[in-house]
């Protein structure tokens, strides 16, 4: 089965701007990628999402997901986090929101449980409006965020128990955050997994964070050919994106060598499905 493959906007950046909206889809057509993705960041690009109803009819593209970024730490009523729910209220031709959580307030630390009530409040009101508009909500783990982990995208998820929140797992997050016990966490994640991105990547200080770069599909130390070979162990059949945040230069020619790479390892795994079973790093 080929997987349905996206590019999430972050590979259109570069330190002279970002693409626009229409060459974005444009050239993502003609390279063959399947699916759109859209970054609001913290509502920075509000107007680019009523674009998105027309994406499939105008460009033949689905729309895989828009990412947000919630900052509790400002407050319920801030414009920025109030802006995620109006979002929600509005959106059309998209029924995916992959929500990052940087920070849930003050002095609360990545991964401190101490924080989930106060997210879990938040939560609580975006899902009775995704309930409502048939949207699900997937945690988006991040290095350095108070969902920092995937454990912590499965503790919120086991807690609130609704049908609209899943998770997305995010290849570079984890290895950045540690790289291990791979197949432990794609185990514990896949009740509530709805989404999945891919990065090259190799530990380098200069990286992002300070702790790891994000590069093309086809250059990396970051295995994503055994990566893929444990989705497919879990069963997952939903879409795998390209993340390409940071890279800069020409968007296009990394975009094509990332989709090439992938399909390549889609065929392997099919041809030969044993080459993955790598013993795997505890």
């Amino acid at each position: 089965m080929a997987y349905p493959f996206y590019a999430m906007d972050f590979a259109f950046y570069n330190s002279m701007g970002i693409y626009s909206f229409e060459a974005r889809c444009e050239m993502l057509k003609e390279i063959g990628y399947d699916a759109t993705h859209l970054s609001v960041w913290h509502g920075e690009r509000w107007r680019d999402v009523e674009k998105l109803k027309n994406v499939k009819e105008k460009y033949g593209l689905d729309v895989a997901g828009v990412y947000v970024v919630l900052d509790l730490s400002l407050g319920e009523e801030h414009p920025r986090n109030k802006g995620i729910l109006k979002m929600l209220e509005i959106m059309e031709g998209c029924s995916t929101v992959e929500l990052a959580i940087q920070s849930v307030g003050h002095h609360i630390l990545p991964s401190d449980p101490k924080g989930d009530d106060i997210a879990v409040k938040w939560l609580e009101q975006a899902l009775k409006i995704a309930e409502r508009r048939n949207i699900n909500i997937l945690l988006y783990t991040h290095l350095s965020f108070w969902i920092e982990r995937h454990e912590d995208a499965v503790r919120l998820c086991k807690r609130l128990n609704h049908p609209n929140l899943g998770i997305v797992f995010c290849g570079y997050h984890w290895y950045a955050v540690d790289g291990t016990n791979l197949s432990a966490t794609l185990q514990a994640v896949s009740p509530y997994l709805k989404q999945v991105n891919i990065s090259g990547s190799r530990r380098n200080p200069h990286g992002f964070g300070g702790v790891a770069t994000i590069e093309p599909l086809d250059v990396g130390e970051l295995d994503n050919f055994a990566l893929l070979g444990q989705l497919k162990k879990i069963g997952y059949n939903g879409m795998i994106g390209y993340q390409g945040w940071s890279e800069g230069g020409d968007a296009y020619s990394k975009l094509s060598r990332s989709l090439k790479a992938f399909r390549d390892m889609e065929r392997r795994l099919e041809a030969h499905p044993h080459w993955a079973d790598l013993k795997l790093t505890p």
